[in-house]
């Protein structure tokens, strides 16, 4: 046989876990981002419904909370989609995790120079490490899921 003739005998490799990284199969990977998507959501619905209130309340200006509210909504809607592809994008969390850091590092940044109240403060920072506990089990999905 000449060298132009001779074929390949090899099989294809089998898909193992680091052929297959595009997608997240963890089982409890949607269920972990639809509890985001509503908990971003019903936060979102809140700015955007009782902005007024809560701007008052946590001194912060109305239009600023409703444009969050809107942002969080939409935010809301993208995480919910996320979480039923099958297989889950290992880039689609990855970047849904790097938001959700600039997220906390803008919250704490506001609440330490934005003029808060102190209901305001409080419930920035609560809401920082809420969103910080989910960007930690993003950034573990994304590595690892």
């Amino acid at each position: 046989m000449t060298s132009t003739q001779q074929t390949s005998t090899t099989a294809p490799a089998p898909a193992t876990a680091s052929t297959t990284r595009a997608g997240i199969t963890v089982p409890v990977a949607g269920a972990f981002l639809l509890v985001d998507a509503a908990m971003t959501g019903v936060n979102g619905l809140a700015y955007v419904l009782a902005g007024g209130w809560l701007a008052d309340w946590f001194g912060a200006p109305e239009p600023l909370v409703r444009s969050l509210g809107a942002f969080l909504l939409v935010v809301a809607a993208c995480v919910a989609l996320l979480a039923t592809r099958r297989p889950i994008p290992r880039r689609g969390v990855a970047a849904l995790a790097t938001l959700n850091v600039v997220w906390v590092v803008a919250s704490l940044d506001y609440a330490l120079l934005g003029g808060l109240t102190t209901l305001g403060v409080a419930w920035t920072v609560l809401q920082a490490v809420v969103v910080g506990v989910f960007a930690a089990g993003q950034v573990w999905l994304a590595r690892r899921g």
